[in-house]
């Protein structure tokens, strides 16, 4: 219920901060065609922004924490990060505040684990698809990472932060946090999908292999869930 009202309040404030690209990209959407009043979605947000923290305050403090920190951070990255160098690393910050979310509720350190591996494996992919986005991001005078720093750094600064993660990843396992399926599943698939998508980045892959390394990432990240869990 928390997820579903954290993530309705930040598509809220996301489509309320971009109404003026949208005129432009997408003026048939809702908001920008002036089909649905720009007062009561603001509203809406508000009573998703109440409600989401009104079920968390029952969860105890360091939940409460977390949503509340998860919903401010959702709307100063619609508000001012969206459009700066700072954009990949909140989206993957957020990603990240789910596990420690469900840390804190259950009362279990481990989260810090999966926490530090969805920043590095989000905020590769959130670079990767700024990359395929340039065109248009420069268009709409979004400051991305590639924009800013060229895409062939921007691809080498995706590739260090999956390298931090094949650092990382055997951690759980030397704390005996998780048992031997998760390292054997981590080593025999997890980490060939990531040693080639760093090789890949670092040697200047065209748009076309970007989308494919960007949905590699995602089959990653869903091996690691499995390998938690097996």
């Amino acid at each position: 219920m928390i997820g579903f009202v954290g993530c309705a309040f930040g598509n809220i404030v996301n489509d309320l901060k971009d109404i003026e690209i949208d005129k432009i990209n997408n003026p048939t959407r809702p908001l920008p065609s002036g089909r649905v009043d720009k007062k009561i979605v603001s509203l809406m947000a508000i009573l998703f922004f109440v409600i989401a923290l009104g079920f968390s305050i029952r969860l105890g403090g360091f939940p409460f924490i977390i949503v509340l920190a998860t919903m401010l951070l959702l709307f100063v990255y619609a508000s001012y990060f969206k459009k700066t160098l700072w954009g990949n690393f909140v989206v993957a910050l957020l990603t990240g505040l789910s596990f420690l979310f469900g840390g804190a509720v259950a009362k279990n350190s481990a989260c810090f684990f999966p926490f530090l591996f969805s920043l590095c494996i989000h905020y590769t992919r959130e670079v990767i698809k700024d990359v395929i986005d340039i065109e248009g991001d420069r268009a709409v005078g979004v400051n991305s990472l590639p924009i800013v720093f060229g895409v062939e750094r921007a691809c080498h600064i995706g590739a260090l932060s999956l390298g931090i993660l094949c650092i990382l990843l055997p951690l759980p396992f030397i704390f005996e946090t998780l048992n031997v399926s998760y390292i054997v599943i981590i080593l025999i698939i997890a980490y060939p999908m990531i040693i080639y998508t760093i090789l890949r980045l670092l040697q200047k892959p065209v748009k076309g292999e970007l989308r494919t390394l960007s949905n590699l990432i995602k089959i990653t990240m869903v091996v690691g869930l499995i390998a938690m869990i097996a």
